[in-house]
C-alpha cells in the first residue's frame, strides 16, 4: 500500500520555503521528475523531501547555518541525472557513486560554494566512508536524507511536489 501526502506550503511562510518554491520552477530541477527514486518517488519529490526536513531539523535542533546553502545542497544532492534501475552499474555501485556524478552534474549547471559541495559529495556518508560531511549544513542534509528514504522507501510515502 503506498500513500501520497501532498506538502502544503510551511505554515510559517519564511525565506527558506521561498527560495524552496523558487527552485522548483527551475527547468534544470524539474528534469529530475523523469527520474524514479526509491519505490514510491521521483527524484524531484524526493530531493524537495530533503529540502522540507533538512529545514525542519535545522529549526527542531535550533542550528545556525548558511540556509541558502542547506538548500540547495538539499535540492542538489541527487542531481546524477539517471534512474539508476536502467543503469548498467546496479544499486550498490549506484549508491556509492551518485554522490561524485550528482556534484560534477550541478557543477555544470549552478556555480556551487564549498559547502554546497560538501553537502551534495558526502550526502551518501557513511555508505561512502570516506566522503565525509564537513560542515553542519552536511551533517542536516545527510540525517535528512536518511529519514527521508526510510519514509519512502519501508513506509511507502510519496510526497508529492506537484
Amino acid at each position: 500500500m503506498t500513500i501520497s501526502v501532498k506538502n502544503e506550503k510551511e505554515e510559517e511562510n519564511d525565506t527558506y520555503t521561498e527560495a524552496l518554491e523558487a527552485m522548483k520552477n527551475d527547468p534544470d530541477i524539474r528534469v529530475m521528475r523523469q527520474f524514479r527514486q526509491h519505490t514510491v518517488s521521483n527524484t524531484f519529490n524526493h530531493v524537495c523531501h530533503v529540502a522540507r526536513m533538512s529545514h525542519k531539523i535545522e529549526k527542531r535542533l535550533h542550528v545556525k547555518v548558511d540556509e541558502k546553502s542547506l538548500l540547495r545542497g538539499a535540492v542538489l544532492h541527487d542531481y546524477y541525472l539517471y534512474d539508476f534501475r536502467d543503469h548498467p552499474m546496479g544499486a550498490y555501485r549506484h549508491g556509492t557513486s551518485h554522490a561524485g556524478t550528482a556534484l560534477k552534474n550541478a557543477e555544470e549547471k549552478f556555480n556551487l560554494n564549498e559547502t554546497e559541495k560538501n553537502i551534495i559529495y558526502s550526502h551518501m556518508w557513511p555508505l561512502n566512508l570516506t566522503h565525509l560531511p564537513r560542515c553542519k549544513e552536511a551533517w542536516i542534509v545527510t540525517l535528512a536524507d536518511k529519514i527521508c528514504a526510510f519514509e519512502e522507501m519501508v513506509l511507502h510515502i510519496n510526497f508529492s511536489e506537484g
